[in-house]
């Protein structure tokens, strides 16, 4: 108790030297607290045994697929895209180091799906029907909540990292990239945009196969 403790003032330390606004802080908080929240219930779902091969094959399928997907591409502004510390403000930068910003992202990304995951299964009452074959309610599920989560995060979150002037990499889950990148809608200054919401669109689709796939290939164990 005394080290977590002694791990926590260290923390708050190096956050604090790093000199955020308040809203920077919130964007530290969201993404810290998601981190670690995705780990404590995967830590729990793993010492309970109730993870499920097929939910954790499908979960680490989804990690490597943000990683490889979008977020080491945005990070890196691999591909005529700007790189993270030239979106971000020098305290975000501290705070967030770009080393450790796509693993961040990812391990968030990772969460989400497994959320939709859980939502289905909610409103399923845990059937097999929607793994076992793509059933349009699931998928609508999944899409609502991917889509809603990625408009939030671009145009509340993420404002002026991967919306408004931001330029971002291509990237697999971005096919056509920051060259062809229509405003989709607009909420006051604030603005959806084809390239950032690309990516969830296309993988409302994947993680859903990915779900099916690995569901039948260990029948639903």
């Amino acid at each position: 108790m005394v080290r977590l403790q002694k791990w926590v003032e260290i923390i708050d330390m190096y956050l604090f030297e790093c000199g955020l606004e308040s809203d920077e802080w919130r964007k530290v908080i969201v993404i810290y607290g998601s981190v670690l929240l995705t780990f404590v219930v995967s830590l729990y779902a793993i010492l309970s045994g109730r993870t499920k091969k097929w939910i954790a094959f499908t979960l680490v399928s989804s990690f490597l697929v943000a990683v490889f997907g979008w977020e080491i591409w945005m990070n890196f502004g691999l591909i005529d895209g700007q790189h993270v510390t030239v979106r971000r403000t020098d305290a975000l930068n501290c705070a967030i180091p770009y080393q450790i910003n796509w693993l961040t992202n990812s391990i968030v990304d990772t969460g989400v799906v497994w959320l939709g995951i859980i939502l289905v299964n909610k409103y399923y009452n845990h059937s097999a029907l929607p793994f076992e074959k793509f059933v349009w309610p699931a998928f609508l599920i999944l899409f609502i909540w991917y889509m809603g989560q990625n408009i939030w995060v671009e145009m509340i979150l993420y404002h002026n990292q991967i919306g408004s002037d931001a330029r971002i990499s291509w990237g697999p889950m971005m096919p056509l990239g920051p060259w062809f990148n229509p405003t989709l809608f607009n909420f006051g200054e604030r603005e959806a945009t084809l390239q950032a919401q690309s990516v969830w669109f296309i993988g409302t689709f994947l993680f859903y196969y990915l779900a099916i796939f690995y569901y039948r290939r260990f029948q639903g164990k």
